[in-house]
């Protein structure tokens, strides 16, 4: 039986932003991008969710619920460090975990209870340690699945420690909220919303056939996890992993600065690669939009991905394939995965084009690494500039 456990620290990045800046602390106050009219609110402080303000509402609208609320802008190297310090802290407890990097963190436990004791007992060492080192308070559970572990944490936080033990995964979701399962976007809710369903048991209780009629392709997914039917894995950390990003300064939709932010971090995460004499064969690109929907994709290829122009490629293709709605884009995400050493020799017989295009990204590289990343970049990148800004994501190897 597996025993998987879950930390969810509300309001993450606001948690960390109050405390760097004391000025914040008690307080109301949004973090943004930026401060016009199109700018949302990235995360909140616990007081200003008290007013009604919740992440991904216009800052307009934030602004009018509260009078004196203050925003501040990103922090991401302060995000960066905190993340850092948490991922030290439970990679003492749990040879499995993931980390999305705001605040949701899963752990797979399987099998370390001689070390550290039942599950709860090992959740609650880790909240612990998390609040003597960051002075963050955590909401912990322990289960059976993510999925569960998920919906618990919702069910209690922004603080404290719960428990679904094996076999009452279904009485506990039973009349919890529809609205706490994972995987409800917008589309699904308006849905749920017409039928009339408000809790999980109602969701449980269709037959596969209701549940097609109902949501489609994925009813029957949706249907099973509010039975808390769940068996995807907790990402291991010991594959290597290159990861980057761009947040906008005000959220867009013009795609060719988005196009051009996402040439922009190809090319940072491609020279990260290639300083470790590394290729690709696994490229994912995350997208946020401005409501704090994301949408995700993966480009995977049977040979190895070195130029930047094959991975700006690939994510092009990404973000045309999952992008589907209208709506302004907030930030990005991208990740090289399946990484592998580079120990091949040029082919004698490799097309002149590609030989080319081999030794231009060689002189690329040289100029960069004696003058700075960005000294040599695409144009369509320069255009991007002024609208966003590079987030930098500790590589993270095995």
């Amino acid at each position: 039986m597996r025993s998987i456990a879950h930390l969810n620290i509300t309001g993450f990045r606001a948690a960390v932003s109050a405390l760097s800046d004391i000025s914040l602390r008690g307080r109301p106050f949004v973090i943004a991008g930026g401060t016009g009219g199109r700018a949302v609110a990235w995360d909140v402080s616990p007081q200003a969710m008290r007013e009604g303000v919740t992440p991904g509402m216009d800052l307009s609208v934030a602004r009018r619920l509260v009078k004196d609320l203050a925003v501040t802008p990103p922090d991401t190297e302060a995000y960066a460090k905190a993340n850092a310090l948490i991922e030290k802290i439970i990679d003492r407890y749990a040879p499995a975990w993931q980390n999305d990097g705001a605040g949701n963190i899963y752990l797979d436990i399987t099998g370390t209870h001689r070390l550290f004791g039942p599950a709860p007992d090992c959740v609650c060492h880790i909240q612990n340690e998390i609040l003597d080192d960051l002075k963050i308070e955590a909401a912990g559970a322990a289960g059976t699945n993510k999925l569960v572990c998920k919906v618990a944490t919702r069910t209690i936080r922004p603080e404290g420690l719960i428990e679904v033990r094996a076999g009452d995964e279904p009485g506990f979701l039973f009349h919890q909220d529809v609205t706490l399962l994972p995987g409800i976007g917008p589309s699904i809710l308006k849905t749920i919303r017409i039928t009339g369903f408000r809790e999980a048991g109602e969701l449980a209780s269709l037959t596969s056939g209701e549940a097609l009629s109902l949501f489609g392709k994925k009813g029957v997914i949706l249907r099973d996890n509010a039975r808390g039917i769940d068996s995807s894995p907790v990402a291991s950390p010991s594959g290597r992993k290159i990861k980057t990003g761009a947040d906008f300064c005000e959220d867009v939709i013009d795609e060719e600065v988005i196009m051009g932010a996402i040439a922009s971090i190809c090319e940072h995460a491609g020279l990260e690669m290639r300083k470790e004499k590394l290729g690709t064969s696994t490229v994912n690109l995350s997208v946020m939009y401005t409501d704090g929907v994301t949408a995700e994709g993966t480009e995977k290829t049977k040979r190895l991905f070195v130029l930047d122009s094959d991975i700006i490629s690939a994510a092009k293709k990404l973000y045309r394939k999952i992008i589907v709605r209208r709506i302004r884009i907030k930030s990005l995400c991208l990740s090289l995965e399946g990484l592998f050493p580079l120990t091949y020799e040029p082919d004698l017989f490799e097309p002149e084009a590609e030989a080319k295009s081999r030794s231009l990204q060689i002189a690329v590289d040289t100029i960069q690494e004696r003058y700075g990343q960005g000294s040599v970049t695409r144009a369509l990148v320069m255009k991007s500039r002024s609208h966003s800004r590079r987030r930098s994501i500790p590589a993270r190897y095995g």
